[in-house]
């Protein structure tokens, strides 16, 4: 079946298109005032410049999805009640997934126990997999990492709030002492959940993933603060193939 695949940063779409294996891709820039009238009219133009009919569309946002719908989304406002029934299309078959979900759906293997997939970009996200089901947990919330709360030297905050990109670009912190700071931040996060989870796989994917001095520090921090045990029987890996993990997730996704 024909697949269109979309995947929505806080600063870019990804669109992927497969026709009988035949893969090509379409990138675009978004900001805060990209709509459901910017997606609908997207889709509209590749399903006529491919010949989209009949098809599985598949889309992934940052933010709280719940039973498909988007309820919650602090980068893109402006796609806030996203749902099959909001989108104007051919596909017979829609999926509506958070983009963190949807991209540990490309990495999971069943014969782990316990998986995570943190993904840092301008928000955070954290994706948990129990044997290879996601577990999302009583009503849909678990793994709002972003969310936690943490003391710092400036004062109570978010982790969102002093270790995303978006924090980064609004505290203007340009100095690698800086970004080092922030990647100490969910290191640290990341140690709790460690504690908690007894993870056998954590995976870290993202824009501030790929800064080594965000990367360092956050790898330092979980090495520091997480308890030995636990830490010696986790296995942390970056994700280096990023751009696409998404996409490729829900394609996992929607052949389910």
């Amino acid at each position: 079946m024909q697949t269109l695949t979309i995947d929505i940063s806080g600063s870019k779409a990804l669109f992927e298109i497969d026709i009988q294996g035949r893969i090509e891709q379409y990138k675009i820039a978004v900001a805060e005032n990209f709509t459901l009238e910017s997606l609908n009219a997207q889709i509209s133009e590749l399903e006529q410049d491919y010949g989209l009919n009949d098809y599985a569309l598949g889309v992934a946002v940052p933010g709280l999805v719940r039973a498909q719908e988007l309820v919650s989304c602090q980068s893109l406002p402006g796609l806030k009640g996203l749902s099959a029934t909001k989108l104007i299309t051919k596909a017979s078959r829609i999926l509506i997934a958070n983009d963190c979900d949807a991209g540990l759906q490309a990495l999971v293997d069943p014969k782990q126990v316990c998986e995570l997939l943190v993904m840092c970009d301008m928000g955070i996200g954290l994706s948990i997999a129990i044997n290879g089901v996601p577990f999302t947990g009583a009503s849909g919330m678990a793994g709002e990492l972003g969310h936690s709360r943490l003391m710092t030297e400036f004062g109570e905050f978010s982790l969102e709030q002093v270790a995303s990109g978006a924090a980064i670009k609004r505290r203007n912190w340009t100095r690698n002492d800086d970004v080092a700071r922030a990647g100490s931040y969910i290191g640290a996060s990341l140690a709790w959940v460690v504690n908690l989870f007894n993870p056998s796989r954590i995976y870290l994917a993202g824009s501030l993933m790929d800064n080594p001095h965000y990367y360092q520090a956050c790898l330092a921090s979980i090495k520091e603060m997480a308890l030995p045990i636990p830490m010696g029987q986790v296995k942390i890996n970056r994700v280096d193939d990023r751009e696409t993990i998404v996409c490729r997730g829900l394609k996992v996704m929607l052949a389910k």
